[in-house]
């Protein structure tokens, strides 16, 4: 965690492996693909990252919409949210750990969101608070 919380961005599991065998830490890729999946780390834009969303404050869930592009309304409870590529789980988790009570239900792929409200009016509500956020990350 402390390699990937660092001010180097990491791109490659080899890189990870290269900078603890600096630190005498001996691992095997397939070990490293492991650790990440354990502590959540996600590849986006190239490179490894890794957050934890719990106790989201507002100015968090912003800092995740960066990798937000596109939101639309789908029928009247479901809007569809695009992403960039992989980065999808992590914009769900963090839409998750926010606890909106409008949400029933969200699914990600790996650059696409879909969030399910109980009815129309919920979902205009959610739709603006997420283009709210999509406004503030500039």
């Amino acid at each position: 965690m402390e390699i990937l919380q660092g001010s180097i961005p990491i791109s490659s599991q080899k890189e990870i492996v290269e900078l603890l065998s600096e630190r005498g830490i001996e691992a095997t890729q397939s070990s490293i693909s492991r650790d990440l999946q354990d502590i959540g780390a996600v590849r986006v834009e190239g490179r490894y990252e890794i957050n934890a969303w719990a106790d989201l404050e507002e100015d968090e869930l912003k800092r995740v919409f960066r990798f937000v592009h596109r939101a639309q309304a789908a029928g009247n409870n479901l809007l569809v949210l695009s992403t960039d590529s992989g980065a999808a789980k992590v914009v769900a988790l963090a839409l998750q750990k926010a606890h909106w009570p409008e949400v029933i239900g969200i699914v990600a792929e790996d650059a696409t969101i879909f969030i399910a409200t109980d009815e129309q009016f919920d979902q205009k509500l959610v739709f603006l608070h997420i283009k709210t956020l999509l406004e503030d990350r500039d």
